[in-house]
């Protein structure tokens, strides 16, 4: 009985912080966005390392989703290095672009992206 308390603890910790990097992230993102448009949803789930974005984007009637089904974080001494493995869009040009041009790469991170990040994985 004891370890399942543990265990439902441990889970609700993990969505707490899920949630709160979520926040944090779509902050700082729509600081970036302005004049663009606003994402208006952004939930991650490091235990099974997806992440689901949703933007109104101006000039678009309806609002475009992204996920990530599934990334790799690896850090290293000068930061840390992220690979989106597999990734879909609500809108086809943008999936094709995904596709094209982020999936599979590996895009390098600062050092001082490093301390959030680590909270990804």
């Amino acid at each position: 009985m004891r370890a399942v308390a543990h265990g439902e603890v441990r889970a609700f910790l993990r969505r707490s912080k899920d949630a709160t990097l979520a926040f944090t992230a779509r902050i700082a993102i729509n600081s970036k966005l302005k004049g663009i448009g606003e994402m208006t949803e952004l939930s991650i789930d490091t235990k099974t390392r997806r992440v689901r974005v949703r933007l109104e984007l101006v000039g678009e009637a309806e609002p475009i989703e992204v996920e990530i089904t599934k990334y790799n974080l690896k850090n290293n001494d000068s930061g840390a290095q992220l690979t989106i493995e597999e990734a879909t869009a609500s809108r086809e040009w943008l999936a094709v672009a995904l596709r094209e041009f982020v999936v599979g790469r590996t895009i390098e991170l600062s050092a001082k992206a490093v301390a959030l990040l680590k909270l990804l994985t």
